[in-house]
């Protein structure tokens, strides 16, 4: 090989390694600004639902006498008691449709979970947010959870994962506290070790995010599992 032949070699692997440190330095940042729009849009989006339902209440009293049935679709009671309220941009609560994604979401290992979100009563807002409401019970105690509420940051689009994009909150009968980050009073330590439900990389489905970066100032620090 001859000398001209080996500095175009050397001038080509300098360049290869030039453009790998920079698309390196280029996703740092990109992920950076990701994490930091993220946590901008949660927050903003759990105090105007805070606010929505403190301004529901107001009119219609506490959730208790909304008449929410466990398991159903309750299609009136979310519509009249929420939905309009909001700045809605497409209204799938009474068939479904396509405000969440037909996909099972995916845990930080980018597997599937059991979690489809598709066929709940759903709303996608004109920022592109979509809610999606699961009645779990018929909430007559005070402070009883009426409803997991499930939140996707950019609707259908990718990544469809916990703790990226899909949220998880609830709509309790109170109130001073109508909406909270699921399952916040759990004890801090365990928002991020619970191997099925916590918090990071290892967990099953990692539904406890939203209480962790809640609990954090509504920050995303070097310990989130993103």
């Amino acid at each position: 090989m001859d000398e001209i032949t080996k500095r175009k070699l050397r001038a080509v692997g300098a360049i290869a390694v030039f453009i790998t440190a920079a698309l390196s330095i280029f996703f740092f940042f990109y992920q950076i600004k990701e994490k930091k729009n993220t946590t901008m849009r949660l927050r903003s989006f759990y105090s105007d639902m805070v606010q929505t339902l403190q301004f529901s209440m107001n009119l219609n009293f506490t959730p208790d006498i909304w008449e929410f049935k466990g398991g159903y679709r309750n299609v009136d009671v979310i519509n009249n008691n929420i939905v309009q309220y909001l700045k809605v941009e497409k209204n799938c609560v009474a068939d479904g449709g396509d405000c969440f994604p037909d996909v099972l979401y995916k845990n930080f290992k980018n597997k599937p979970t059991k979690v489809n979100l598709s066929s709940l009563p759903s709303v996608v807002l004109n920022n592109g947010i979509a809610i999606a409401f699961e009645t779990i019970s018929k909430c007559k105690k005070k402070d009883a959870v009426c409803s997991i509420v499930y939140v996707d940051l950019n609707s259908v689009k990718e990544p469809n994962t916990f703790g990226k994009d899909l949220f998880v909150f609830m709509l309790l009968n109170s109130k001073q506290r109508p909406f909270l980050p699921y399952n916040i009073n759990v004890a801090k330590e365990k928002l991020s070790t619970d191997p099925k439900i916590g918090c990071n990389k290892e967990a099953e489905m990692p539904m406890y995010c939203s209480a962790y970066i809640y609990d954090n100032d509504w920050l995303i620090d070097d310990k989130y599992p993103w």
